[in-house]
């Protein structure tokens, strides 16, 4: 048996490697790689098959990316590959499956010589990094008496030894191999000795286990002009206790010393001490050591060299270029996040309504006549699989209804078209929900993308200058909606009714922002602009997004916009143009693409039909590369000059408005806040990031920048030169892990017991600094995930987000509290548990609300609404106006169960008093996260949030049963808390420190300490 895997780059043949058998899996170790865009097949060597790498998933190739392997299934491409990485690729035959892991491989030299021999006939390594199978890791022989073996194993320390001819080397012991900066290269801390470890066992390696560099944001953190973060490293179990000393000015005899808070670092073996420091005042100058004390014994340590007596202190310019302040807003941390996708949201003006979706007016035939005309009448009905008219989807429908183009549509086809649906929801539907918001407490949004697109989702973009019509306007009105424009705006200084003029009453939208393929406006849209902004024009579509930014502002809400830039539609301008213009384009290199070999040029003598039928047909006569193996999203260049240039005036134009400026009062600013960007770590330029970030930064200096990152981002965020924070999907896997997961065997199906969720949330929180933490969106949820209303029913899944067609692989979409055990992703017959999953979703919302980071809801979490992933999550919301037909249970498995679709108002009044609880006690953003306690067999966690002289104490049942004489240890004595979930319960510690109190099943408390005035400001 062998296997072969043949990869293709950029859609041409690139090499073809055999993938080596290690245990029942298939592997090959694929080294600096080049950037590109890839694509794979599996050649079965035993009969000749060939068979693709597919997959049905969005997740972005970050840490691992899986996929499947079919004998008839065609591949598709995956991005992501930055060059220089290493990829570890792994098959496997049983099951079908397939992954890329990016990892470092480690590089390991042997010289046999060092045994005393001169040649070998067989090499070979085992460890415990391969279970002692010494077949499994191919050792190379380039040179005499030398070896090298590449290993793929993630940063740990490791035994080994080598079998040259059938014997073991080294003989006796075994040696040692450490990968990655481990506590096991010095030797092991020991508390109670009075001894500090520094030096490493390797007298080799300059490697020491004491670590403090202020250059870099995980020891030295400057979070504002008076208040840092001081973190240093020391050998696990070494130091009793450290203190950080600390002097403002050189001529200052004023010593002040503080006490550092421990914790442990048990992946790699060290604890670090850590803590804030708020000085009152701006601190230009900081002169510092740190003290370490064990068992009696001193130390003294200044980033430099460890002492035994007091040293010359490390001297910090904290106005230095060098020591630059990583800025986060501080509206991010107290922000509560609503998440909006614009189509599936409400419904405020049906005259923008869709006439047409992804597929474009050639797929259709016109509708109304009013809507025919807002295209060109000969773009209709062009494809060779016309379906029908077009028609949106019904708001208040079951989601299993289709409309006629659906049906039609899918008798070709063996997949669904409801991903291409359009329901109306636009901008207008917003604004009128505002209050809505205000009421439930939201004061910020991120909008799902709203730039010109004919999709419903709009991360394939038209036109990055432009709202989409559909969310905006169609038909132009004539008004510019109260907006006001800066003539001197670099980024836009005229409105669509400057240049129509007595047109802009009468005019189609998506007329003017095609751009035209020939004649002498070639390279321009209806409104003469170019990627040059000093033609940009404010549309109306603009000006009526600018009016509800304004409106949201006015109401104390911020708003940031979804920034898709690794990848256009097929549709984008700029692609237009190189379809049109083939090679000699001038913005062929703003894309990658690899094959012009039967594309047809568009001359000027063609008519505008024929032009139209020539770009179609292009579409599939040109070659380039697409985000996610799908055409109708093509990647741009990032390394690209002009590219980039365009993006970045793209940002300027939407962070400054139509003014042109920021203003002094936030609330009166009619620019964006900031940005969530999609899949960033696919772009192949990742220094983008840096250059993008100055622009942003530059435009609005209360600016936010929150990336899509699953996994472990420090080496995105720590820099301080890319994003502000992440969508915390982490913290989502480790909530789901302790309340959702029932499984007591190991993996992603785990419960979480108290003290691990515990040391989890603990490890997690040290992969970022301070002010990333706290304005990470702790989010129940995405378009990209199932709703966590239904995962609490769906507990057999695990922590695993990334999933796609979840429902066609037997995801229990049943509205949830009517789900049982009959089915096999449900353990619990919640149909008839006295504890039904919406008391599971309020539990999880009282940790939410009182952890660190910005909580965030996906539209219509706050109401009940249920569905698997795409496209279940993003089902129409439920509004209490409107009355919704019956939903037949869309599971695979199910016992025809037939219900109502209706706002859980309950569920509502929850919400809005947890967030006012947030609002109303920002000890819940600022405070300090101190574990108290945790007791496994109970499933009770407690824990604090306190700052100066503010404490909120919040106490978690996660258990099924009722607990009488809870009783823990506190740091207060005989003090009051009033517990602010049943706004009047008391509890009184007693002399001891000890709180003592019942908690019923499934019950969570915020106890706020009583006797100071106001919470804390």
């Amino acid at each position: 048996m062998g296997y072969k895997l043949i990869i293709y780059k950029d859609n041409k043949f690139y090499r073809e490697e055999n993938l080596k058998q290690k245990w029942e899996n298939f592997i090959y170790k694929w080294g600096n790689v080049e950037s590109g865009s890839y694509f794979f097949e599996i050649k079965d060597e035993e009969n000749g098959t060939i068979s693709g790498v597919t997959y049905s998933h969005t997740a972005p190739f970050a840490k691992k990316f899986e996929a499947v392997v079919g004998e008839n299934l065609p591949p598709k491409s995956i991005t992501g590959f930055q060059k220089g990485i290493d990829i570890y690729v792994e098959y496997s035959p049983s099951k079908k499956s397939f992954s890329l892991t990016k990892m470092k491989f480690y590089r390991m030299n042997l010289n046999i010589a060092d045994f005393g021999l001169e040649k070998a006939d067989k090499v070979e390594i085992a460890g415990n990094f391969n279970n002692w199978k010494p077949d499994t890791e191919p050792i190379h022989h380039f040179e005499g008496t030398n070896y090298e073996v590449t290993l793929a194993s993630p940063e740990g320390v490791y035994e080994y030894k080598y079998l040259i001819d059938g014997k073991w080397y080294p003989g006796n012991e075994n040696k040692k191999l450490i990968i990655g900066e481990n506590g096991a290269l010095f030797a092991q801390g020991d508390l109670g000795t009075g001894k500090f470890v520094y030096e490493a066992i390797d007298k080799n390696t300059n490697l020491k286990a004491i670590v403090h560099n202020y250059d870099s944001l995980q020891y030295f953190n400057k979070l504002s002009d008076s208040e840092y973060e001081f973190k240093i490293r020391t050998q696990m179990n070494d130091v009793e206790r450290a203190y950080i000393s600390i002097v403002l000015h050189e001529e200052d005899n004023y010593e002040m010393i503080y006490e550092l808070e421990r914790y442990q670092d048990k992946t790699n073996g060290f604890d670090y001490f850590e803590r804030i420091i708020n000085f009152g005042k701006e601190a230009t100058k900081l002169l510092y050591y740190f003290i370490l004390e064990d068992n009696g014994s001193r130390a003294y340590f200044n980033g430099k060299t460890l002492s035994y007596s007091k040293p010359k202190r490390l001297v910090v310019n904290t106005t230095s270029k060098d020591i630059q302040l990583f800025n986060v807003p501080n509206w991010a941390k107290e922000a509560i996040w609503y998440n909006i996708f614009p189509d599936r949201f409400y419904n405020g003006n049906h005259y923008n309504d869709p006439i047409f979706n992804e597929f474009g007016p050639e797929a259709f035939k016109p509708n109304r006549l009013h809507e025919q005309n807002f295209v060109e009448e000969y773009k209709w009905e062009k494809s060779n699989n016309v379906i029908s008219h077009f028609d949106r989807n019904r708001w208040t429908a079951d989601f299993k209804e289709q409309v006629i183009w659906e049906k039609l549509g899918e008798r070709e086809i063996d997949y669904s078209l409801k991903y291409a649906r359009m329901y109306g929801g636009d901008l207008q539907g917003i604004k009128e929900k505002i209050s809505y918001m205000k009421e439930l407490g939201i004061n910020a949004v991120w909008l799902n993308p709203v730039f010109f697109s004919y999709q419903n989702h709009k991360y394939g973009a038209n036109d990055f200058r432009h709202i989409s019509p559909d969310f905006g306007t169609i038909k132009t009105s004539g008004s510019t909606h109260g907006v006001e424009i800066n003539r001197n705006n670099k980024y836009g200084n005229k409105s669509y009714v400057d240049v129509l003029g007595n047109k802009a009453t009468t005019s189609s939208e998506l007329k003017l922002l095609e751009v035209n393929l020939k004649g002498e406006s070639r390279g321009k849209n209806g409104y003469g602009e170019t990627e040059d902004p000093a033609t940009w024009v404010w549309t109306e579509s603009d000006l009526i997004m600018v009016d509800l930014i304004k409106e949201f502002h006015k109401n104390g809400i911020r708003v940031i916009f979804d920034g898709v830039f690794n990848h256009s539609s097929s549709e984008h301008w700029t692609f237009n143009m190189v379809l049109a213009d083939g090679e000699n384009s001038k913005y062929k290199d703003w894309y990658k693409f690899t094959d012009f070999g039967q594309h047809v040029p568009i001359t000027d003598d063609m008519s505008d039909e024929q032009a139209f039928e020539t770009l179609i047909a292009n579409r599939k006569r040109t070659i380039y590369n697409a985000w996610g193996g799908f055409d109708s999203l093509p990647e741009f260049n990032t390394f690209n000059q002009e590219y980039k240039e365009y993006i970045f005036n793209i940002t300027r134009k939407w962070m400054c408005g139509p003014d042109g400026k920021e203003s002094e009062n936030w609330m009166e600013d009619d620019g964006i806040d900031g940005w969530r960007l999609d899949v960033p770590n696919c772009l192949e330029n990742q220094n983008f990031w840096n250059e993008w970030r100055e622009v942003v930064k530059g435009s609005k200096k209360d600016s936010y920048i929150t990336a899509e990152l699953w996994g472990n981002a420090s080496g995105d965020i720590n820099g301080g030169n890319k994003f502000d924070t992440v969508m915390n999907y982490e913290w989502l896997k480790t909530v789901i892990g302790f309340f959702i997961n029932q499984s007591r065997e190991g993996g992603v199906r785990y419960k979480l017991k108290a003290q691990d969720f515990f040391n989890e949330l603990r490890e997690k929180r040290t992969w970022y600094p301070y002010q990333a933490l706290q304005a990470s969106q702790n989010l129940n949820g995405s378009h990209d995930t199932d709703r966590l209303y239904s995962r609490i029913v769906n507990d057999v899944i695990g922590r695993n987000l990334e999933e796609g067609k979840q429902l066609e692989k037997g995801y229990n979409g049943i509205r949830p509290d009517l789900a049982s055990n009959y089915h096999p992703n449900t353990t619990i017959d919640w149909r008839n548990s006295p504890i039904k999953p919406k008391d599971i979703l309020k539990l999880i919302s009282i940790f939410q609300m009182t952890y660190i980071g910005a909580p965030m809801l996906f539209y219509g979490d706050e109401v009940g609404m249920w569905g698997a992933t795409d496209p279940y999550c993003r089902k129409p919301m439920l509004w209490k106006e409107f009355l919704y037909d019956n939903e037949k249970n869309p599971s695979h498995i199910n016992q025809n169960e037939v219900y109502e679709q209706k706002v859980d108002s309950d569920l509502f009044e929850w919400y809005k008093k947890l967030i006012r609880i947030r609002l109303e006690n920002k000890t819940l953003v600022y405070g300090k996260f101190r574990e108290i306690f945790a007791d496994n067999d109970r499933e009770i966690i407690v824990y604090e949030r306190v700052i100066e002289d503010h404490t909120i104490i919040v106490v978690i049942n996660n258990s099924f049963n009722n607990w009488e004489n809870v009783e823990f240890e506190t740091n207060y004595q005989d003090e009051r808390f009033i517990d602010l979930v049943t706004e009047g319960r008391t509890f009184r510690t007693g002399s001891n420190g000890k709180l003592k109190l019942d908690l019923k099943a499934k019950e969570g408390m915020i106890l706020r300490k009583v006797g100071i005035d106001g919470d804390y400001e």
